[in-house]
């Protein structure tokens, strides 16, 4: 094996190993969400108006599978679906008042135990973790393992990457 191909085995584990860091600090069970609806919700209510075409590409989801998904979200009363005033053929979602309590309360219950397991750390730990992922961010954008898209929290790092 090459050594590329060795750096290639070795960032893939590290991703699958962050995942599921992260995965292991979503508790859904409290809101009746899976992981999936979750992601789906959380970009919903971050880019208000979503086409559906354009949640699945970032959700990396099938088209059949966000239907089934935000029909469930739908009956639950978290986001609604509306046809393009413009361009009929497109759907977009929009969330509820209902969905933004339970997307604020899903994510203050996740940067709550997040806190929780960093109050561990000293306050030089803590900024070393924080510059360290958001350049870990900044090279997964450069590499283009991650394509933000206009809306998304990642301009910010991106555009530190421009300057």
């Amino acid at each position: 094996m090459t050594a590329h191909n060795n750096n290639g085995l070795e960032l893939e584990q590290l991703f699958t190993d962050l995942t599921q860091a992260i995965t292991q600090n979503r508790t859904l069970d409290e809101f009746g969400l899976t992981r999936l609806q979750a992601m789906a919700l959380k970009n919903v209510y971050s880019r208000q108006g979503i086409s559906m075409s354009q949640l699945a590409d970032i959700t990396g989801i099938s088209r059949a599978q966000l239907t089934r998904l935000i029909a469930t979200l739908e009956k639950r009363h978290l986001v609604e679906r509306r046809h393009n005033e413009d361009n009929r053929r497109i759907v977009n979602v929009y969330g509820t008042e209902q969905g933004k309590t339970t997307i604020r309360n899903h994510s203050q219950l996740i940067a709550d135990r997040i806190q929780a397991h960093t109050e561990t750390l000293s306050a030089d730990e803590q900024a070393a973790l924080t510059h360290h992922l958001k350049e870990t961010i900044r090279l997964m954008i450069k590499a283009g393992i991650i394509t933000p898209d206009e809306q998304s929290s990642l301009n910010q790092i991106r555009e530190t990457e421009a300057k």
